[in-house]
């Protein structure tokens, strides 16, 4: 992914055209990505991301044009659509503060796991650097959410 990060960055913005929703905390790594986003409408969670998976797969093959055919469906083989993604996500509702921390930690520290940097803010495909750094000017999640039920 990070091999392509422009072209992922540019699913997120189709995706943001499309969806009212804001990225708490991501993390990309060379195979797959971990974040947090917080949809105005609740519903459009699996919307959203379907979106980004399906924009970057076809700009990908549309780059590539020789993507491997091994491990595809007969269905993606057809549509000549590449296996970048795995077929489901993994979405979990935070519950509380406690729970946030958690996952932040886990997004944050998941470079350091998979033995690519030693210090968090060493890893550049995070927003870890951006959210907290001195000069923030992300909203947090509850000023966010705030933003969405005046909109």
């Amino acid at each position: 992914m990070i091999d392509n990060i422009e072209l992922l960055r540019d699913s997120f913005r189709r995706s943001k055209k499309r969806y009212t929703y804001v990225i708490d905390a991501i993390v990309i790594l060379p195979d797959h990505m971990h974040m947090i986003i917080t949809p105005q409408n609740p519903k459009d969670y699996s919307k959203i991301i379907a979106l980004i998976k399906r924009s970057f797969t076809y700009g990908l093959d549309a780059q590539t044009k020789y993507e491997s055919k091994f491990n595809l469906s007969a269905s993606s083989y057809r549509r000549n659509l590449s296996g970048v993604w795995q077929k489901r996500f993994y979405e979990h509702i935070i519950r509380d503060e406690n729970d946030y921390a958690k996952i932040l930690d886990y997004i944050y520290t998941n470079p350091i796991k998979h033995g690519l940097v030693e210090n968090i803010e060493d890893w550049k495909y995070s927003s870890f650097s951006r959210v907290f750094s001195p000069e923030n000017t992300v909203k947090t999640k509850h000023e966010q959410q705030k933003n969405f039920k005046s909109s």
